[in-house]
């Protein structure tokens, strides 16, 4: 079969589906100088109904569905250097498989596969063997999700067994402001049969120390492997400030490590090793994409017991695959 044929084959049927190999989507070294694993544990009874998390704490659990916007994958024959405050992230041992300058918007639900853009996003590969990716996403994702707890939940005005997500009167809101629980920043609703509604929530640090200073470049610790992960500008490089004072970071109350503002941040950009490289051959009809949210969103805790403050983004699972 002509190799251009089988490649028009696999636009069509580009899909998301399940399987485990962390991926998630929160300096100026090319290489993160800091390694981070998941920021909260899985929620007891993710999966059915969960056990509220103490005060204080936070805990990670399926969302009903998540929505998150991809702008382009490239495949690379050996590691590409990562992106600088002045310089984007370098791709000449890559090649680009989908690119889409405006974004293309993927919901996700646990087991169901969705395709991601249309047949014009893409551009066959060159023959060869891949041994990582780049992939580019917004800093924005959008939850819906209506979760069931073994106890009574608040969220400060209202209180039932099932909370779900509803919209910030903020729109957008952001990990980092969070932070400071107060209702008004609250994009949780525990009233008796609320309805979902999708909320969206920015990323505008991947993790903070001790200190609250803000990571923009993290080596996140994976399932199999470990992902360089990146915050930019729209410029595609690094907020101006990462790095000045301690690698990968900015100072907490320094622009870029505040609350209530995106600081520039629009894209997110993962380099990731492929656990098994990807050789395209004559005989390959393209790739897959599969993805696991098994622990996508966080609930995010109070001072009170068993009053959640806000839902939030976390990790995502992702990988690649040759068919």
């Amino acid at each position: 079969m002509n190799t251009n044929l089988n490649i028009r084959i696999f636009f069509l049927t580009l899909f998301l589906s399940l399987l485990s190999l962390t991926f998630y989507i929160t300096a100026s070294n090319a290489q993160p100088g800091t390694t981070v694993t998941r920021n909260n544990p899985e929620c007891t009874g993710n999966g059915g109904t969960i056990t509220p998390a103490s005060a204080g704490d936070a805990c990670e659990f399926t969302p009903d569905t998540q929505k998150l916007t991809f702008y382009r994958l490239d495949l690379c024959t050996s590691r590409p250097t990562g992106p600088t405050t002045s310089a984007q992230v370098v791709r000449t041992s890559c090649s680009t498989f989908f690119k889409n300058d405006s974004g293309a918007e993927t919901e996700v639900k646990k087991g169901i596969g969705t395709a991601i853009g249309t047949a014009s996003d893409y551009t066959a590969l060159p023959y060869g063997t891949y041994t990582f990716g780049v992939v580019t996403m917004g800093s924005t994702f959008k939850f819906t999700t209506s979760q069931l707890f073994d106890a009574t939940m608040s969220d400060r005005s209202n209180s039932s067994t099932t909370c779900v997500t509803k919209v910030s009167s903020l729109g957008t809101i952001y990990g980092f402001e969070n932070r400071i629980n107060t209702a008004a920043k609250s994009n949780v609703d525990c009233t008796s049969s609320a309805t979902a509604a999708e909320t969206t929530i920015g990323v505008n640090t991947l993790t903070m120390d001790s200190d609250d200073d803000c990571y923009h470049a993290v080596t996140f610790q994976g399932t199999h492997v470990n992902i360089d992960a990146y915050l930019l500008e729209s410029d595609l490089t690094l907020v101006d400030g990462v790095g000045a004072t301690d690698t990968d970071q900015i100072k907490n109350g320094v622009t870029g490590c505040t609350g209530g503002a995106d600081h520039g941040i629009s894209r997110i950009i993962g380099v990731m090793p492929l656990a098994k490289a990807i050789k395209i051959t004559p005989q390959t009809s393209g790739l897959q994409i599969k993805y696991n949210n098994t622990r996508g969103i966080t609930k995010s805790m109070t001072s009170t017991t068993n009053m959640i403050g806000y839902f939030d983004s976390a990790f995502f699972d992702f990988d690649l695959i040759a068919r």
